[in-house]
């Protein structure tokens, strides 16, 4: 019997459809400060991503003859998708990030639930390894609401911004060029809060990153005399990944040990990328990497119980 695990979260009789609600309703607030932010072209891409993730998952499981399940749970990650996003990426580079999340991603894996890494991690770093120009397609909050055109022609470039000339209260409100979703890191802590309140996932899962991360990165303030921790954590996107990136059902199977476990290893990646590298990569890469670990010791696990089953029998 095929047996799987998706603790972090809670079990009850409406795991799907809850817990999918739970997220997708958590990040209201971070869509709208988005859509204020960046206009007419911000609620498009969230529209158009989620959307055709949805209709996607819909149409692979009346193929595949399964369950289609709650329709939430892919309005959910074709919006985290679009969260990930540059404002000015054109919706044919949005479609093939979609694409790979929803077709290669989630059916080749074996469909809903049964993805070893997340969907709109592994899809946004697809289209980052395809189309690597696209990462400059940042613009400034609140100005040309109303155009556009970027869905169609892209952008024409971003020139580089300083951190330093902004002030904190336009930082932790993501008011500076950054993704759609990830800049905004009072929302995203809204969004856990609720999360955290709905008890759609245990309170350790995003705890222990966010917690094994800061002290990684006192620890290098420590050593360099530096004090860049905050701005760290509220700049880079790394409280995007502790609630809507790294513990999904789809991730992370099992629970206690295992999921903090995982969370521990995800910080640590992340830190060791940060000398290397940042915007994108820093969100997603390690993401990436640790579903796939998980995966292998979820299988190993799975594996040695079984070996260790038979052996009882004999």
């Amino acid at each position: 019997m095929n047996m799987r695990y998706s603790a972090p979260f809670i079990h009850t009789d409406r795991n799907d459809a809850y817990f999918s609600a739970v997220h997708l309703l958590s990040l209201i607030p971070i869509m709208a400060v988005a859509v204020v932010y960046y206009g007419l072209r911000a609620a498009i891409l969230l529209l158009f991503c989620s959307l055709l993730f949805a209709v996607t998952d819909d149409i692979c499981s009346r193929i595949r003859k399964v369950s289609r399940g709650s329709i939430l749970n892919p309005l959910f990650y074709g919006a985290v998708f679009a969260l990930l996003l540059p404002p000015d990426t054109p919706l044919y580079i949005a479609f093939t990030g979609v694409m790979f999340a929803a077709l290669v991603v989630r059916q080749i894996s074996g469909g809903r639930g049964s993805a070893f890494i997340n969907p709109p991690a592994a899809g946004r770093l697809f289209i980052r390894i395809v189309f690597p120009l696209n990462e400059g397609a940042l613009a400034m909050p609140c100005a040309d609401r109303t155009s556009v055109k970027s869905l169609l022609l892209g952008s024409s470039g971003f020139e580089c911004f300083d951190l330093s000339k902004y002030y904190q209260s336009e930082i932790f409100m993501g008011r500076y060029p950054s993704f759609l979703g990830t800049a905004c890191a009072f929302m995203i802590l809204a969004g856990l809060v609720y999360i955290l309140a709905k008890r759609a996932v245990r309170f350790y899962a995003p705890l222990s990153y966010i917690g094994m991360l800061t002290i990684l990165l006192l620890l290098r303030d420590l050593r360099n005399e530096t004090s860049e921790t905050m701005l760290f954590l509220a700049t880079t996107g790394v409280l995007f990944t502790a609630v809507y990136l790294l513990f999904d059902e789809e991730t992370v199977r099992s629970f206690g040990t295992v999921s903090i476990t995982s969370a521990f290893v995800c910080a640590a990646l992340t830190f060791l990328l940060s000398f290397k590298t940042g915007g994108i990569d820093l969100i997603v890469v390690p993401v990436v990497l640790t579903g796939v670990l998980t995966g292998i010791l979820d299988y190993g696990g799975k594996i040695i119980k079984v070996y260790g089953e038979e052996k009882q029998s004999v």
